[in-house]
């Protein structure tokens, strides 16, 4: 990038400097004639009151110019402007081609820092499908840093069972959930409602619920589904759903478990404090004592306050992917990857990809940390 740049600044340096030096060229041949065989580009010093006969300029009168050193004025300034138009037209082409080089290098090391990010992802998946469980890596939240060729990569799985399904949940459990994360009964109540709607197959309204007419009434363009939410983004829709909510509940939410609650060992430290009424040091006590234990080994039974979401097991089938890249000129890029797992392998592929987003976890271009993981 450096290289590119100096050729080009350097090159623009020549263009600007050969312009004055061609405008005197020009002067030199330009065709004027005069009284005299002999010009110079220059002009000469001439003593106008100087009227001799033996003057070349003999029968002037005083204060009389010569036609040649007027002609040769006007040859000036008319070369001084052509000197002036082209070097605005150099400078002007040196920067745009500056801006233009600028621009490709940007892109390039984008792309280099997104193919990186890439292969980070690729390179998690293969060691989630290693076969010893000691081996493999957890899906817990762990953060995972990666030397690559190129640059590195920072990497955090989090297993989809830790995460509330919103087409299996049921309605106590979207009901727990959604009050822990609004901090409001009612509110909660109505959202819970209206979820319930979206998804059933009929057209009766809850209590607190809403149907096709109350989204008309409300003049979204659309009506609900009644059938399981296709993606979570989908969840946006839903009426009463805001952009704040929605993003304080995306971390927590899955489509992809078919189970109600939430499995403690792949659960992170928020879930753990919002959906099972567990304290800070509680969730402190947890994680350590979950981190101590060799990967993928079952966990000690959580104990918890009553009031919270169910608890399940299982999962290792759908993992949410967070990589974050740094090349060796500085730049980066993010992607956060959902693959789940396909036991048939049909196509011969062991993990199909369910959403593959660019994402930007922080302003910090030489960390490879991923700040707005859910922890």
């Amino acid at each position: 990038m450096k290289q590119n740049s100096a050729i080009n600044y350097k090159f623009s340096g020549k263009i600007t400097t050969l312009i004055p030096t061609a405008g005197f060229w020009i002067i030199s041949k330009l065709p004027f004639r005069g009284p005299w065989s002999s010009f110079s580009p220059f002009g000469e010093f001439v003593e106008c009151g100087d009227s001799s006969p033996h003057s070349p300029f003999g029968g002037l009168n005083d204060g009389q110019v010569p036609f040649r050193v007027k002609q040769t004025g006007v040859a000036m300034v008319i070369v001084l402007w052509m000197v002036s138009l082209l070097t605005i037209m150099a400078a002007s082409f040196s920067l745009s081609t500056q801006r233009n080089t600028g621009l490709v290098n940007n892109a390039k090391e984008r792309a280099r820092g997104l193919a990186l990010a890439d292969a980070g992802v690729n390179y998690a998946l293969i060691m989630l499908s290693l076969p010893d469980p000691v081996k493999r890596w957890r899906s817990d939240g762990t953060d995972y840093q990666v030397a690559l060729p190129g640059g590195e990569v920072g990497i955090t799985i989090f297993d989809e069972s830790g995460k509330i399904d919103i087409n299996s949940a049921s309605e106590q459990t979207l009901n727990i959930a959604l009050g822990k994360l609004t901090g409001n009964i009612d509110q909660a109540a109505s959202l819970t409602d209206i979820i319930l709607d979206w998804r059933d197959s009929d057209d009766l309204n809850r209590l607190h619920g809403a149907e096709a007419k109350d989204y008309l009434a409300a003049d979204k363009g659309y009506v609900p589904q009644n059938k399981n939410f296709q993606a979570l983004e989908e969840l946006q829709m839903v009426l009463g759903m805001t952009p704040a909510l929605y993003k304080k509940l995306e971390p927590l939410l899955t489509i992809y478990t078919g189970q109600d609650g939430i499995n403690p060992q792949k659960a992170s430290a928020e879930a753990l404090r919002l959906l099972f009424n567990m304290d800070e040091k509680a969730v402190a006590d947890f994680l350590k004592m979950r981190s101590s234990i060799p990967p993928n080994m079952p966990v000690p039974t959580l104990s918890v306050p009553p009031g919270g979401v169910p608890m399940i097991n299982g999962g290792d089938t759908a993992y949410t992917i967070y990589a974050r890249s740094r090349t060796g000129e500085g730049s980066g890029a993010g992607l956060k990857v959902i693959a789940r797992r396909q036991f048939s392998r049909n196509n011969g592929a062991p993990f199909a990809f369910l959403s593959w987003k660019q994402q930007i976890f922080g302003s910090d271009q030489n960390s490879t940390a991923t700040p707005s993981v859910p922890r």
